[in-house]
């Protein structure tokens, strides 16, 4: 009988866990629901803003000027002038998909002191900052990945790696790069309770991505030592490894390690995330704001 009751315990203590969780995880999406649909309220009234912001963005298509020029007189490693087009037209997707400005607004909110009103709110500051930056990121993908496909599909050879595999890791690949490009950008920005030049650091972070993230040259190019390096780096996989699975790049039996490995790089910018947060709002708090 004892032992029957304490079984009977476990099982209803597991009932309750489980119903925790569930209740938990209802309220996330309850949530991020309500925020989507907020933020996407802001993103139609400035869909001019944002599509403008979006044609900004050239220097893929400089870079793609400039290799083409160059693959006229040859192919440059494997790359003619057609797979010229072909990476940069994905790098652009992808580019497009996980743009973030996090940084800008949350050295803003530190050095005014608008993060105090926030503080007041039961919810992270950072959620606002995400459901803001998931709402962008569905107008851009169905205003830039309808065109982009049809450019690839229209011109002969510019098809994309279209399995069920490759897309499904392609679309793995691009959630943690967006991730690690925005939890990157985060603890940027949280370096504001501390110092005044945080923006800075965030443009010689950029400069990082933009020479070893694939924008400059795709890193297939760059001499072996060198490309070593750089898969060492977290720059690859915020923006080139996603671009090289969508192009079938990548061998399938080292997909899971890249992903492992992208994955690996998310969870070091989150807990430098939690670590800064912490620290930071204890010296925000000690200057009285």
């Amino acid at each position: 009988m004892e032992l029957s009751r304490k079984l009977v315990q476990i099982d209803n203590a597991r009932d309750v866990n489980s119903m925790w969780w569930i209740h938990r995880v209802r309220r996330g999406v309850n949530l991020y629901s309500a925020l989507l649909k907020t933020y996407w309220q802001v993103v139609m009234e400035y869909r001019g803003s944002m599509i403008m912001w979006m044609l900004s963005n050239i220097m893929p298509l400089v870079m793609l000027l400039v290799w083409v020029s160059l693959a006229k007189s040859g192919p440059i490693g494997h790359y003619d002038s057609r797979e010229f087009v072909r990476y940069y037209l994905a790098l652009l997707l992808v580019r497009q998909l996980i743009t973030v400005w996090v940084v800008w607004d949350l050295d803003r909110e530190i050095r005014l002191g608008e993060l105090s009103y926030k503080l007041l709110k039961p919810l992270n500051p950072i959620h606002y900052h995400v459901a803001f930056n998931l709402a962008d990121k569905i107008f851009r993908l169905f205003t830039l990945a309808p065109a982009v496909f049809c450019v690839s599909f229209v011109i002969p050879g510019l098809r994309f790696d279209m399995s069920p595999l490759h897309i499904f890791c392609f679309t793995l690949s691009l959630i943690f790069a967006w991730g690690i490009r925005f939890l990157s950008q985060y603890c940027i920005g949280l370096l504001s309770f501390w110092i005044t030049q945080s923006l800075a650091i965030n443009e010689a972070f950029y400069a990082g991505l933009l020479m070893l993230g694939g924008v400059i040259a795709p890193l297939d190019l760059f001499p072996h030592k060198l490309a070593l390096i750089v898969r060492y780096t977290p720059f690859r996989y915020m923006l080139s490894l996603p671009v090289e699975i969508l192009l079938g790049n990548v061998p399938a039996n080292k997909l899971l390690f890249q992903l492992l490995t992208q994955f690996l790089w998310l969870v070091v910018f989150f807990f430098s995330y939690r670590l800064l947060w912490k620290k930071g709002l204890v010296r925000y708090s000690a200057v009285g704001a």
